[in-house]
């Protein structure tokens, strides 16, 4: 980014992070209990010959992959947090740079 613009706003981006890291975790608790509804329903109330072992995988399929979502917004979160210890860390380095 040579010669661009540099403008970070710590509270906002610490609240960025903290919001991802939050919508995270209520999609956890959400797949949870999707998860808990279609094993309770495939055991006892959908059962057939091929058809609910077929929704079963399916469903096992979709719900790795908003797992592998969550995932992502962990990262995300990571990354944010990084950028602002890292930031912090430059600023406080250089505070004590020039004339000192």
């Amino acid at each position: 980014m040579a010669g661009g613009t540099h403008h970070l706003s710590f509270p906002q981006v610490e609240n960025s992070a903290t919001r991802l890291n939050k919508e995270k975790e209520d999609i956890e608790s959400r797949l949870t209990q999707l998860k808990s509804m279609i094993d309770q329903l495939v055991s006892s109330d959908f059962v057939t010959e091929r058809a609910s072992g077929k929704f079963q995988q399916d469903y096992d399929q979709w719900n790795n992959g908003a797992r592998q979502v969550m995932q992502g917004l962990e990262g995300m979160s990571q990354f944010l947090k990084t950028a602002i210890a890292k930031h912090r860390e430059l600023d406080a380095s250089l505070s004590g740079g020039a004339g000192a």
